[in-house]
C-alpha cells in the first residue's frame, strides 16, 4: 500500500494519535510517530514521522514532518524533508520546503514553494520524551 493508503508512493509509519472530527486542540503538538488531524489544531504540529490532514481537518500552525499529507484547511507554513502530498480538497495557505511535492488538480495553495535535497530541507527537532 502507498503513501497513507493512497496511490503507489513510499510507505508511512504507524498513526499513533488521531484528533477526531469533533476535537479542537489549541497548543503545540510533538510526536515521534504519525498524527491523523480530522478535527481542529491551532498551533504548531511536529511529528518525527508523518502529519495528516484528513479532508475535514483544519490546522492553524507550522507543520513538520518526514512526510505531510493535506485534505483539508491549512494556514502556516508547511516542512517536509521527505515528500508533501496535496489532495484534491486540500487548501494551503503558507510556504512548503520539501524535496518532493505533489499537487492534485484541483488542490488550492496560496504561497511560496522550495524543493531542495532531502538533507538541506529541515534538521527535524525531535519529539519530546513524555
Amino acid at each position: 500500500m502507498g503513501f497513507f493508503g493512497f496511490g503507489d508512493s513510499k510507505a508511512m509509519g504507524k498513526v499513533d494519535t488521531i484528533i477526531g472530527a469533533e476535537a479542537s486542540l489549541r497548543g503545540s503538538y510533538n510526536s515521534k510517530h504519525s498524527i491523523r488531524v480530522d478535527g481542529e489544531i491551532y498551533g504548531n504540529v511536529t511529528s518525527e514521522d508523518g502529519v495528516i490532514v484528513g479532508e475535514k481537518g483544519m490546522v492553524r500552525g507550522n507543520l513538520v514532518g518526514k512526510s505531510v499529507l493535506i485534505g483539508g484547511k491549512v494556514k502556516g507554513n508547511i516542512t517536509a524533508y521527505q515528500r508533501v502530498e496535496l489532495q484534491i480538497t486540500a487548501q494551503v495557505e503558507g510556504d512548503i520546503s520539501t524535496p518532493i511535492f505533489v499537487v492534485d488538480e484541483g488542490a488550492v495553495f496560496e504561497g511560496n514553494c522550495q524543493m531542495e535535497e532531502a538533507g538541506k530541507v529541515v534538521d527535524l527537532p525531535k519529539a519530546r520524551e513524555n
